[in-house]
């Protein structure tokens, strides 16, 4: 219980500066830099300690019995959202070593990104449907009993994973911090490497051949 309430209130204050600097970033009011550059660090740094606090309490110290991957995927796609945001206002406040070109304000659409968001929870929620039905769990430190290849997992064998990518996506064109968006490629790539392959080699060890025609005929994406 300890540890849970010390997590939420380290989510709670991260999230309530987050609030107040987003009203500020994306406002019309004034900040001074120092301030600006304070506000953002009370919002990421406790994010961090608690991305941190739940990967040390709650991952599973025996990788027997499931895939073993890096962590937690939502907590890896939390990591780099903070990470973008965080690498952004150290350059802009502080260290401002260099503009980010115009020509990736593309990546700065509310609309667009608003859009993305609600694509991706659509798709987290088919698939974790897909779950319900199939009495599985989605999280990947516990245990597979079944290859679910019905609804979207017949179009994508990781459909979870590509909504973590559009949300984030979403997310830094919806607060017009390109960063966000930058950092999306690392998210990738860590999802890749080190989740999404060892999933499939934990699951090409127990369900041989039938999980090897699964991916024959499923990509990987989309």
């Amino acid at each position: 219980m300890f540890k849970k309430l010390i997590i939420y209130i380290l989510i709670i204050f991260s999230l309530k500066n987050y609030y107040h600097f987003f009203t500020w970033y994306l406002g019309n009011d004034q900040m001074i830099i120092e301030e600006a550059f304070m506000l953002s660090l009370q919002a990421s740094l406790p994010m961090f300690l608690a991305i941190f606090l739940i990967h040390y309490y709650y991952y599973p110290r025996d990788n027997t019995g499931h895939a073993s991957v890096i962590s937690f995927p939502p907590i890896i796609l939390l990591f780099f959202i903070n990470a973008g945001f965080t690498f952004s206002t150290l350059n802009m406040y502080h260290l401002q070593l260099y503009k980010v070109p115009e020509l990736f304000d593309l990546f700065r659409h509310s609309g667009i990104g608003l859009l993305l968001i609600i694509i991706s929870l659509v798709i987290f929620s088919i698939s974790l449907n897909a779950f319900n039905k199939a009495n599985e769990n989605p999280i990947p430190t516990s245990s597979t009993e079944l290859i679910i290849f019905r609804s979207i997992y017949g179009y994508s064998r990781n459909p979870m994973y590509l909504a973590m990518l559009l949300i984030q996506i979403g997310m830094g064109m919806l607060l017009s911090m390109v960063h966000i968006v930058f950092f999306t490629l690392f998210t990738y790539i860590v999802l890749k490497y080190y989740v999404i392959i060892p999933e499939e080699k934990y699951l090409e060890e127990k369900f041989s051949q039938s999980y090897i025609n699964y991916k024959k005929s499923v990509r990987r994406w989309v």
